[in-house]
């Protein structure tokens, strides 16, 4: 089986067994076309890749713009 991903800007709190992780969200689709959802906390390349790779991975997700929702609250709530 093989799966292309693509990074969102949406994060997600999942609950663990040790404890709750912050995901990011990643949509895409597997080899029969199925589509795919990933919760993935931590990504990255392996240790033998060059810095320049290292550089071009990490400006390439820092691109991938975080998105925001606002919330509001009356303020009578807060103490």
């Amino acid at each position: 089986m093989k799966i292309i991903l693509e990074p969102t800007g949406r994060f997600e709190t999942v609950n663990q067994g040790h404890g709750r992780v912050q995901c990011r969200i990643w949509e895409g689709v597997s080899d029969m076309g199925a589509k795919v959802i990933a919760y993935i906390p931590s990504v990255g390349l392996h240790n033998d890749a060059s810095a320049a790779e290292q550089e071009q991975w990490a400006r390439e997700l820092r691109e991938v713009k975080a998105e925001r929702h606002l919330v509001s609250f009356d303020l009578r709530m807060v103490i």
